[in-house]
């Protein structure tokens, strides 16, 4: 099976002697969706009115076509066939907004890993490393922030 990312991961210097005019010529080599939570009823926008139109711009230079997904919870099964058609996944959802988590989120994620697609930041992997915890405990150090942890392993304690 062809891993676009890794393929990617592995010739990411092979383009620095490249024109950008030849990489804007050049075919996709695979589908990237960028995911960030919006309300069920927002329309998909187009990648340069977004946040990340950098990310946007840099992953389309790079051959890999980017495309937004939209999550809520009531989208689901939208979303998870839309993941399931890409390469790799980018995730930016915020573990507590509004109300709202990542407990349909997170399986979902891990749900399309398991079918071969590549999901930045695994849920999984995001529990071992328990990000939120160190940035809390080590928050007198003067980069950390007054919060509440977020993800909290118990297994870490």
């Amino acid at each position: 099976m062809f891993y676009p990312f890794l393929y990617w991961e592995r010739h990411m210097h092979d383009t620095l002697n490249v024109s950008s005019e030849s990489l804007l010529n050049k075919r996709p080599i695979g589908r990237v969706a960028l995911v960030w939570r919006a309300d069920s009823s927002a329309e998909v926008p187009t990648p340069g009115a977004t946040g990340f139109h950098l990310i946007f711009s840099a992953l389309d230079a790079l051959a890999l076509g980017a495309k937004p997904v939209l999550y809520s919870e009531e989208t689901e099964e939208t979303v998870r066939a839309r993941l399931l058609s890409m390469d790799g996944v980018l995730v930016w959802v915020d573990p507590l907004r509004e109300g709202k988590d990542r407990s349909r989120l997170d399986p979902l994620l891990r749900e399309v890993a398991a079918r071969g697609v590549w999901v930045s930041a695994h849920p999984d992997v995001i529990l071992k490393m328990g990000v939120k915890e160190v940035l809390y405990r080590t928050r007198e150090l003067g980069w950390g922030a007054r919060y509440r942890p977020v993800y909290r392993d118990r297994r870490l304690q």
